[in-house]
Parts: C-alpha cells; structure tokens; sequence
C-alpha cells in the first residue's frame, strides 16, 4: 500500500474515523480522562464489566490482550503524558479505542531484536513473528493472536506505533507508515464484522 492511500477501499474504520482518532491521541484525549485505567486491575474491572454487559468474550480477548500490553511493557510513563491505558469501547457506538503514552513497540523489542531500524519494521516484527520484549519470558504470541481472530471474524483494526502501521481486517494484514508519529500505541477496532 502506497502511503498517502487510503487504508481501506470500504469504510469500516474511514479515514475520517481515523484521522479524528489520531487528533484525540495527540492531544491525550484531553477531554475523556475518566476513560483512562490507570491500573491493570481497573482496566481487568472494565473488560469484565463488557463481557457481563455484551457477552461478547471473544471482542474481550482481543480488547483484553492489546489493553495488557500497556501493563507488560510500561513500567514508566514521561510525566507530562497520561498513564494507563485509554479504554473506549463505544467510541461512536461503533468502535474501540485503545491508546497508551508508553514506549511504543520499537522501544519494547529493540533489546531482542536490536536489527529493527524503524517503527514500520517494529510493528510488522510485533504482528507477524513470536517475540516479545520481555525475554526470557516465552511470550510473544498476542498480537499474532489478534490478528489471526481478527482476520477469520472479518472484523478490522488499525493499529499505530510512532510511525509504524498495521490494518488487519478478513482480506489480511497490510502495514505501512504513516505521519505524525504517535507514542506509545493506538488501537481502532471495530467488531461489527460488516464487509
């Protein structure tokens, strides 16, 4: 995908979505600090709270497993920016928004895989290859897990990293960059399973 294109030929997360999204995590979603888990038990209390109310166990995992993410590998926040996860799951009534201010998947794998060059080689190294920035630990299954249940339900996601890009959706993954470069990490998913 040539960057600059649009990112999907149909409007599941429409580049008018997207680049509202990216507006609202520039600015820290200034404006919905109650959306912030502070604390893996908060952010735990929320995703159960989405399985009582939807039954929806499977949007959980996938919610669940991006959300933790931020608690596995920001150990530290920069004291201007917020920490915790940013968790809304009915942003618009259609989508979930997941955002940290943490490290990002560069910064998280670099000490594992010291060749990555760039945020687009991070983010494509997170979603296709098992590895994790918390070796020793056998890890690093997550996001391919993501991926593969996001590709089989037709769902879709994008998915951002500094400049590094993901969109998944039942045709595939396809990974580009895209400016401006965000920290931490930005999730848009979006369950409706609509073609």
């Amino acid at each position: 995908m040539e960057i600059g294109q649009k990112l999907y030929s149909h409007p599941m997360i429409c580049e008018r979505i997207l680049e509202t999204v990216i507006a609202e995590a520039l600015n820290c979603f200034a404006d919905s600090h109650a959306l912030f888990a502070k604390t893996r038990d908060v952010f735990t209390a929320r995703i159960q709270s989405y399985v009582l109310e939807t039954k929806k166990y499977l949007e959980a995992a996938i919610i669940g497993e991006i959300g933790n993410n931020t608690f596995d590998h920001n150990f530290f926040f920069k004291n201007d920016l917020p920490t915790g996860v940013y968790c809304n799951l009915s942003y618009k009534q259609k989508y979930t928004i997941l955002a940290d201010y943490g490290k990002g998947i560069k910064q998280s794998l670099l000490p594992v895989l010291p060749s990555i060059n760039s945020d687009l080689d991070a983010i494509e190294a997170a979603f296709t290859k098992r590895i994790s920035g918390r070796f020793p630990e056998q890890r690093g299954n997550g996001l391919k897990f993501v991926s593969e249940t996001i590709q089989q339900n037709n769902w879709h996601l994008f998915f951002q990293s500094g400049t590094g890009c993901c969109a998944i959706d039942g045709k595939g993954k396809t990974f580009f960059s895209k400016t401006p470069s965000l920290t931490g990490c930005l999730a848009i998913l979006d369950f409706s399973g609509e073609k």
